[in-house]
């Protein structure tokens, strides 16, 4: 599947096969640099373009964990003791959070959905 993802202050939001050219238009101007970090090239446009295997929501994240572990950056959000989602984020579909959607985590992605991957910041040290 074909992939934008548009790094944001603290979540990535991707658009499975966008019909169109992704844009930033109506996001925060303000992004966290260590999310363009597999993408140094991006940071300019906002928008990192990519194709990925897989077609369910299990397979996205797997697959950025993968690209942000060989940039040196840890963003594992699912946990490979329990393989279930890790406690420090946080995945919305189409603005649903994903357990709300049929088959959670192996759910199919289709054309034109919206992925908001959240970093839940901790402040407890």
């Amino acid at each position: 599947m074909k992939v934008a993802i548009l790094p944001g202050f603290s979540e990535l939001i991707v658009i499975i096969n966008p019909a169109g050219k992704a844009t930033r238009e109506g996001l925060l101007t303000i992004n966290m640099p260590w999310l363009y970090a597999p993408w140094p090239e991006a940071r300019e446009s906002g928008v990192v373009e990519l194709a990925m295997e897989g077609d369910t929501l299990r397979a996205l994240l797997i697959a950025l964990a993968k690209i942000y572990r060989q940039a040196g950056i840890d963003f594992e959000p699912i946990n490979p003791v329990t393989n279930d989602m890790d406690e420090d984020y946080d995945v919305l579909i189409n603005g649903k959070n994903y357990v709300a959607i049929p088959h959670g985590l192996n759910a199919k992605l289709k054309d034109g959905d919206r992925v908001k991957v959240k970093i839940l910041w901790r402040w407890d040290g």
